[in-house]
């Protein structure tokens, strides 16, 4: 076998386990993170809607139309179907939309 070769599988052997040792190293770091965050969101879900204030979402029921307005929950997006459910035909209320209630502040 020539030179080359062992060159080549050294060098794509070293390449591998630098790629191997970064990819765990990230895994764990983003690991921490995502767990840091969803902490977080449990804790905010325990203290209640005043745990942020003057944020507000619209629930909507896709069927009929009714709609219903809430303190915002930590973790809830545009588009996201929660376990509520509408008054009128049972169906689960989507989240519609997502504002908060306090005025903007001016600059001058």
């Amino acid at each position: 076998m020539s030179f080359e070769y062992y060159y080549i599988t050294v060098v794509s052997l070293v390449i591998f386990v630098v790629a191997l040792l970064i990819g765990i190293i990230m895994n764990n770091k983003y690991y921490r993170v995502i767990k840091e965050s969803l902490t977080q969101v449990r804790e905010a879900e325990l203290k209640g809607p005043s745990a942020i204030g003057g944020d507000v979402e619209v629930l909507t029921c896709p069927r009929c139309g009714y709609s219903k307005t809430i303190p915002y929950r930590l973790g809830d997006y545009v588009g996201k179907v929660v376990d509520e459910t509408c008054p009128n035909d049972g169906e689960r209320l989507v989240v519609h939309a997502i504002y908060s209630s306090r005025p903007a502040e001016q600059s001058l």
